[in-house]
């Protein structure tokens, strides 16, 4: 049985979920003819406005293939992609299923000889990470007894979904293999699932091994937690209790988050002195917060860190080009110590010296790079230092809500852009750039201030100067310490930066009590 924990308040509480279905190991050649035969049943039944595909996927006990029919109703693509450049290099064979024929894969999967209505076959092995082509790192992780796959690796699909199809994905799986996936849960039935609409080429990731089903109620969205296979052994529970309250502080900048649900992985046995030493968003399928971690690490260090903020706070825009990488991480390098003080979890001082630290060093890249921010971005790919990147779009930021709040008496905030354009334009079906999202920014607010941000610094090689917002703010910067004036013309903006509204001050006094 799953366990929900709700959030409400930031008090958690614990619910019955979802029953397991029981499952059923591999099945054979004929048992596929026969769920197209269903398939169809079903598609007839649920009308015929919608065109749906239907996706059969199923392992072995030690989770070494997944071997996959796709059945297209009516007419099927031309052909099948794959996001990852060596998922040609994982394919066991493909395979005709209505003649039988082996279908030969060249960089796609050729469809011409699919008949309407009919189905292929391909089986995928995951036994072991491959990396020929693709240079962006393994496709397949071995964790103890459970695995995690890249969807690139082993999804063959159609290049473009139209808006009228959907691709249903059943996984018939041994009993005590659990799966989590970024895709949307199709009813109560254990394993089934709906593709989103996004490209094919967005990176995901599914996981599949003997770990629990864990969800997260946090406003109106379900955070599908999987913890997988650690030794020592992980502590799910207080895993499940602290991602949830990370993502019931972050939802309170914007009141709430713009995605049904939002699948959470956790990587352990990550080496190092931290307790979340990796993470990462992707998008694929809908969004995803991906974490390595310590286990070993006190519970105290989690509570402590502020890596988890920040991936979450990723979750207030949607997928943005990454060349512009410099205003996702610039937004959440900026909140992951405003929210973080807001809750109590460090104070307003320790806040401004973790920005002002940041900025230095983001300000001592840039004046030794001496390019453009356009042009660190894209070194940054390639081994570059990061912090110029982050930094610059944390100092923007920085300037903006000031901006916004001073020029407004405090009715507009970088808070209240976020929640307006959360409630109105987040989609995460498509991709944006950074100009489309300041420029809906300065619609929202009605104002061009982060456009006009942009257009000064993305192609300059100059760091925003924050000394003078420092001065203005009341905060003293010295030896590395941050000491508060509160005579200064803007400390009353200061302290409710680091406070937030009426309501998330509610939010935090709750969390604190």
């Amino acid at each position: 049985m799953a366990e929900l924990f709700i959030v409400k308040g930031l008090r958690l509480e614990r619910s019955q979920t979802h029953k397991k279905c029981v499952v059923k190991s591999i099945i054979q050649h004929t048992v596929f003819l026969f769920l197209t035969l269903s398939f169809a049943i079903a598609s007839a039944v649920l009308g015929a406005d919608k065109v749906r595909h239907y996706y059969t996927v199923t392992t072995d006990e030690a989770l070494d293939v997944l071997d996959v029919n796709a059945c297209f109703e009516g007419n099927p693509p031309a052909k099948l992609v794959a996001e990852s450049l060596d998922a040609v290099v994982a394919l066991r064979g493909v395979w005709n299923v209505q003649t039988g024929e082996e279908i030969t894969p060249s960089g796609f999967i050729p469809m011409d000889g699919i008949a309407s209505g009919g189905c292929v076959r391909f089986v995928v092995d995951i036994s072991q990470g491959v990396q020929r082509h693709d240079m962006t790192g393994l496709k397949v992780h071995r964790i103890g007894k459970d695995v995690a796959v890249a969807s690139g690796l082993w999804l063959w699909r159609p290049e473009f979904i139209r808006a009228n199809e959907e691709i249903h994905v059943r996984f018939e799986l041994p009993q005590d293999i659990t799966i989590s996936t970024p895709w949307h849960r199709e009813g109560s039935e254990r394993g089934h699932f709906v593709l989103a609409n996004t490209p094919y080429d967005w990176p995901s990731w599914i996981m599949l091994g003997r770990f629990p089903d864990q969800v997260a109620l946090v406003g109106n969205t379900h955070f599908y937690v999987s913890v997988l296979d650690g030794r020592p052994p992980v502590d799910r529970e207080f895993l499940l209790e602290w991602i949830s309250k990370e993502a019931g502080m972050v939802q309170s900048v914007i009141g709430k988050f713009a995605y049904p649900h939002v699948q959470v992985t956790m990587v352990p046995n990550a080496r190092a002195r931290t307790p979340a030493p990796q993470a990462y968003v992707t998008r694929g399928g809908g969004p995803a917060v991906h974490l390595m971690i310590n286990q070993r690490r006190p519970q105290e260090e989690f509570i402590a860190d502020w890596t988890a903020t920040h991936e979450l706070s990723h979750l207030f825009l949607p997928f943005i080009n990454p060349d512009d990488a410099w205003l996702y991480e610039g937004v959440a390098s900026y909140y992951q110590n405003v929210i973080r003080a807001r809750f109590g979890l460090m104070s307003q001082e320790e806040a401004w010296e973790n920005m002002a630290l940041g900025f230095r060093r983001g300000f001592l890249q840039a004046k030794g790079q001496e390019i453009s921010l356009r042009e660190a971005t894209q070194l940054m790919y390639m081994g570059d230092p990061h912090e110029r990147v982050y930094w610059t779009g944390a100092a923007m930021m920085l300037h903006a809500d000031i901006d916004l709040r001073k020029n407004t008496a405090n009715e507009w905030s970088l808070d209240r852009v976020l929640r307006e354009f959360n409630q109105c334009c987040n989609s995460d079906l498509r991709g944006w750039s950074a100009a489309e999202v300041l420029q809906t920014f300065d619609k929202i607010s009605q104002t061009t201030i982060f456009s006009s941000l942009m257009n000064r610094y993305v192609d300059s090689t100059e760091f925003p100067d924050v000394l003078p917002l420092y001065e203005d703010l009341g905060l003293q910067y010295i030896d590395r310490k941050v000491t508060l004036d509160n005579k200064a013309p803007l400390s009353d903006l200061r302290d409710r930066i680091m406070a937030g509204d009426k309501e998330v001050q509610h939010e935090a006094k709750l969390f604190r009590d």
